[in-house]
């Protein structure tokens, strides 16, 4: 599927970034979804580690030798949600920043128990504009 744009513009954050290796765990049971991301954020030069289930992400994050500087998470899965995957990665990985996906708003998320304060959240569906600028947003604060 070529329907990513070549036209985005980073913010002098997300170069300052780009200069650094920098590791994302993205986390989605949907297939599509997690190819058209890991291809978006790969053309800018993150090293991505996915996973399509809680169980496989946590294994990916306990064997992975270096810093995994995201993860990227849809929150509502089959087995192990997102919210709960970040929980148990963030005991043994603390400097690992958060990111959220959701199809579902806010105030739903927060009906089904919402998340940490310090996660960062990008509703789907989203541009490639969208999620880049919200990864360099999450990376750099």
């Amino acid at each position: 599927m070529d329907t990513v744009q070549r036209d985005v513009s980073p913010s002098s954050s997300h170069d300052k970034q780009q200069r650094q290796p920098t590791t994302i765990l993205l986390l989605d049971d949907a297939q599509l979804l997690r190819s058209l991301a890991k291809r978006i954020l790969g053309d800018y030069g993150y090293t991505i580690l996915e996973a399509s289930d809680g169980e496989a992400c946590l294994k990916i994050a306990q064997e992975y030798p270096d810093p995994i500087h995201l993860l990227v998470a849809d929150m509502f899965m089959p087995g192990i949600n997102g919210r709960e995957v970040a929980t148990r990665l963030l005991a043994f990985r603390p400097q690992t920043k958060v990111l959220i996906m959701s199809g579902y708003s806010y105030r739903r998320i927060q009906s089904h128990g919402g998340f940490d304060p310090g996660f960062g959240l990008i509703v789907k569906p989203f541009s490639p504009e969208t999620l880049l600028r919200k990864v360099s947003e999450i990376l750099s604060g």
